[in-house]
């Protein structure tokens, strides 16, 4: 069966067809593109004329991908940006008539669900209880939110939804280039502020794995191996360790964007939004206590298609062409 997901973030638009069944997951088509759809969107409270037509395009591209690898069914998911954006109603219809993709926009708790089905198939053999890691603290750093994930042996997954998105804390806190040190210590204080507000309840188990996924993760691992080009096979499983993302964070805090872009890894597009990103991802494993990462490539676009697939074999979901 031949599947599609799209992942549409506040900053990146993700497109994953992959020809899945019983124990096998093939994938036929990966793209990405930065639109940063959320652009402004904390300060207006609307998707901006720019970045609709932006992520129109990709959307536009991905249909095309899409009806050209014959995919038997589609799902398409909006998290954060469209989820606060006063008009992604009225975007979204206008989506759904150039393309044909009709998009569902997710709660936090349903985004964390899905990001953790994807981060279980890339990491297998981390120790598991029904098809999930048996103990885990996986952390998901978007445009918009940040999701934090707590699986334990014998209770049911727990998760919060952050309002740390990488994008949003950019445009609030990150005024000069390269940012002051005061920008830097606002910026701390509100991640800070905002763990006592809504990590209540989400305590990692003493012996959690550790995993960070999506694109300041991902990002953050390939600066740090120097990667010329993206290669999803060096960045799956491998680790990170609180000092050298102590050491990235702090050349991004006195770089500015024109150096920055010269940085081996830093996908371009993303050299504005990486500082805060690395900075919520520093102030969790200092607030939580980790000392290592485990990284995973795979997360929630790789969540939408396992998910569309059991839903479609369990019959309780029809097939959606476009």
């Amino acid at each position: 069966m031949i599947l599609a997901g799209i992942d549409i973030g506040t900053n990146t638009l993700r497109l994953l067809v992959a020809e899945i069944g019983p124990g096998s997951f093939r994938e036929l088509y990966s793209d990405r593109r930065i639109t940063r759809l959320g652009q402004d969107l904390d300060r207006t409270g609307s998707l901006s004329p720019d970045a609709r037509k932006r992520s129109m395009d990709a959307f536009v591209g991905f249909a095309a991908e899409i009806r050209r690898h014959q995919a038997t069914s589609v799902a398409a998911v909006g998290t954060s940006a469209l989820r606060n954006a006063q008009n992604s109603t009225e975007y979204l219809s206008e989506v759904k008539k150039r393309t044909g993709l009709a998009v569902t926009v997710i709660t936090g708790e349903e985004e964390a669900r899905l990001t953790l089905l994807g981060v279980a198939r890339a990491l297998s053999d981390v120790p598991q209880k029904d098809g999930l890691p048996a103990s885990a603290f996986v952390i998901d750093i978007g445009g918009g939110s940040t999701e934090l994930i707590m699986t334990m042996p014998d209770l049911a997954p727990r998760s919060a939804s952050l309002p740390l998105g990488a994008v949003y804390l950019t445009e609030r806190f990150i005024k000069h280039d390269p940012p002051s040190p005061d920008e830097i210590t606002l910026l701390r204080r509100a991640i800070k502020e905002s763990f006592v507000q809504h990590s209540a309840g989400i305590t990692p188990e003493p012996d959690a794995v550790f995993v960070g996924t999506a694109g300041t993760i991902t990002t953050l691992a390939a600066m740090d191996q120097r990667l010329a080009q993206y290669d999803p096979d060096a960045i799956n499983r491998y680790t990170m360790t609180r000092t050298t993302i102590n050491e990235i964070a702090a050349k991004l805090c006195t770089s500015t964007l024109a150096q920055r872009r010269s940085f081996p890894g830093l996908e371009r597009g993303r050299e504005d939004i990486i500082l805060a990103g690395a900075v919520v991802t520093q102030e969790i494993m200092d607030w939580f206590g980790f000392q290592t990462m485990l990284v995973s490539d795979w997360g929630l676009r790789e969540g939408i298609v396992l998910d569309l697939y059991e839903k479609i074999t369990a019959g309780s979901e029809l097939p959606k062409h476009l």
